[in-house]
């Protein structure tokens, strides 16, 4: 029974159901109106009013229970995200606080999930693939280097502008760091110094220059990252994802700036990007793989899942924390599915890789990370509070000045960055009592919450906003090129002028509207928790797994994360984003030689609850059905073929 018919039958006339329509669309236009400051005399609001009511006509048509109740919690994902966005605002309307509250988070929660409802029930019977056997391993290859070598072409006018490569102030400490001017940190990871040293240390006796040594790297880097988004795109290719799908993702890999710049931008985001994007693929393809009971983990996607579960805790400190949140999940799924191989590997990666960053760490000499690296948000909470001067105990001031001098944090504490108190008890304080009196911190971040829960709050709103708010730009781009203790200087391949106009196109985002999605950290944010319902209520919940890495970076980045939008910490998810895109829409029914059952076309998921029916009625019926003898035939034949190899 549909909404609409419950409320007629609740109320016994259709006419309460119009009146309701209406009043919903007001109180959601109206929503709108105040959020974006509209007067109330704009007319706008009414034309807003007039097209939303479509939306909540067509929610209340939606049969599906599963729908509607995963719409209500994306509606409330949704609604927070922009009531937090003005939660400040509208602290300070004092009178009338309270109903303009009440009217943002009831419009936006209305709005959104009958939005959400209708978006869904739209996209239940919607495929990306189609039946049939994936194509022959040649052809696989050919494919898998072709996208790959198209991504590297695409990508050359970045390297030619910015030749021998983009090289900031991390970048020197990691190359100072790998010739021995510096002392070995693991605050930029010690495994990607280590690989930029191998790459450089080859360039370095080929051509013996530091210019040639550090574009050695970054062509190296540019072929890893092409690699892994090759990975991804031939994964959808085996699963016969429709070739205009297959060639969107291609060029938004190929032509989004931000992939050719960060191809030869030396950061670790940038290989923890491509171990994160192929580890995510390999995990979708055991997830299809165990979707068959009996269905052994292959071996390529075995050592996959080792390989890229070590690169992702390696090759960032949060890396490690995200996968360590993923393999509890993991540990869930494999316990109840008994694949012991998948849970042995991906613990493996992670006892291997605690073991790396402890121990042998530790052998080697290798300092740890600053603490207040991954304290940055209660930081900033403790900071707002000093900043708003308020009221502290004897105890509390004495603990603090420990660390630094109170006058000192309050005038460094900036809303939108842990930098400034970061680097002021850096250079004039005493960090490393943080980490010896953990505990007592700990219980001042709590009392101090109980006591100022406002500051708390609007402190993490202005610290987190631009990784789950969609209208927050930051810089992308480097645009700095450092050369600290090395022979090194930029060689551009173009001209002044046609220079500056690349580097005027690659920012072009900021100007045309609808481009600037592409750059929005809060949209894909949103984007990716829509998906994960989109995969909800098709019924693969399984398939959930496969958006947790990149869904704990982001959690890890909400805790840790020095800047409110910094757009290269999450460069691993906007990598990721095809596939998360893909994961709902993609199935293994039809595929013949992936796991998949035979089949002419995909069977409707209206239909999915009555398999077992279906399935009865179908060895009841006669032999004689003219319809199932190809696919018999189909399927002897395949596997006559699979004998033979």
């Amino acid at each position: 029974m549909t909404l609409k018919n419950r409320i007629i039958e609740i109320t016994g006339t259709n006419a309460f159901r119009h009146i309701m329509i209406i009043l919903s669309a007001m109180i959601s236009s109206a929503a709108f109106a105040r959020f974006y400051g509209f007067s109330t005399a704009n007319i706008t609001t009414l034309l807003l009013a007039v097209l939303i009511i479509p939306v909540f006509c067509a929610a209340l048509l939606v049969k599906d229970r599963k729908i509607n109740g995963i719409s209500i919690f994306l509606g409330l994902f949704f609604m927070l995200a922009n009531f937090m966005a003005k939660y400040e605002w509208l602290t300070l309307q004092e009178k009338h606080a309270g109903l303009y509250t009440v009217e943002l988070m009831v419009g936006f929660w209305m709005f959104f999930t009958a939005l959400s409802a209708v978006l869904l029930d739209k996209l239940r019977d919607f495929r990306l693939n189609t039946p049939g056997e994936e194509p022959p391993l040649n052809r696989r290859l050919k494919f898998f280097f072709a996208a790959a070598g198209i991504m590297f072409i695409c990508w050359l006018p970045h390297f030619l502008m910015a030749y021998p490569g983009e090289v900031t102030s991390d970048s020197m400490h990691q190359l100072n760091q790998m010739v021995g001017n510096e002392p070995l940190s693991n605050h930029h990871p010690i495994a990607h110094t280590f690989v930029i040293k191998f790459f450089f240390s080859i360039g370095k006796a080929i051509f013996h220059d530091d210019n040639r040594a550090v574009a050695t790297y970054c062509v190296a880097q540019m072929i890893l990252l092409s690699f892994a988004f090759s990975y991804l795109l031939t994964t959808l290719y085996r699963l016969r994802v429709k070739k205009l799908m297959i060639g969107a993702v291609l060029v938004c890999y190929a032509l989004l700036s931000y992939h050719g710049s960060y191809s030869v931008t030396i950061w670790k985001d940038i290989p923890f990007a491509a171990f994160v994007v192929c580890y995510s693929v390999t995990l979708w393809r055991i997830l299809l793989h165990a979707q068959k009971d009996g269905k052994k983990l292959p071996l390529f996607e075995t050592v996959m899942l080792f390989i890229m579960g070590l690169g992702v805790c390696l090759f960032r400190s949060n890396g490690l924390y995200a996968y360590m949140l993923t393999t509890l999940f993991i540990t869930v799924f494999c316990i109840r599915k008994r694949k012991w191989l998948m849970l042995g590997v991906s613990a493996a990666a992670l006892v291997i890789a605690l073991i790396v960053t402890g121990p042998v760490y530790n052998a080697l000499g290798i300092q740890k990370p600053e603490p207040l690296e991954s304290l940055a948000l209660p930081q900033q909470m403790i900071g707002a509070v000093l900043r708003n001067e308020r009221l502290l105990t004897k105890e509390q001031i004495d603990l603090i000045s420990n660390v630094a001098d109170i006058q000192g944090l309050k005038e460094h504490y900036y809303p939108n960055s842990a930098d400034g108190i970061k680097v002021y008890v850096w250079e004039n304080g005493n960090e490393q009592y943080v980490a010896e009196h953990k505990s007592e911190f700990f219980k001042l971040w709590l009392d101090l919450g109980k006591k100022y829960p406002q500051d708390y709050l609007i402190a993490v709103i202005y610290q987190t906003m631009g990784y789950w708010y969609p209208d927050v730009q930051n810089w992308v781009y480097s645009g700095e090129f450092r050369y600290d203790g090395f022979d090194l200087h930029r060689e551009s391949a173009f001209s002044d002028e046609t220079t500056k106009k690349l580097l005027d196109q690659r920012e072009q985002y900021r100007d045309f509207y609808f481009l600037g999605l592409f750059w929005s950290i809060g949209g894909v944010v949103w984007l990716a928790v829509f998906m994960m319902g989109a995969a909800f209520t098709k019924r693969k919940l399984p398939m959930l797994l496969v958006f947790l890495p990149v869904m704990s970076v982001w959690g890890t980045l909400l805790i840790a994360a020095p800047v409110y939008a910094e757009f290269r910490y999450m460069y691993s998810f906007f990598s990721t984003l095809p596939l998360l895109c893909a994961v709902p829409f993609v199935t293994h029914d039809g595929i013949l030689s992936f796991g998949g059952t035979p089949a002419e076309s995909p069977v409707p998921s209206a239909n999915a609850e009555q398999g077992i029916e279906i399935q009865q009625s179908a060895s009841d019926a006669p032999n004689d059905s003219a319809e199932s003898l190809p696919i018999t035939e189909k399927q002897k034949q395949y596997g006559k073929k699979r004998k033979k190899r």
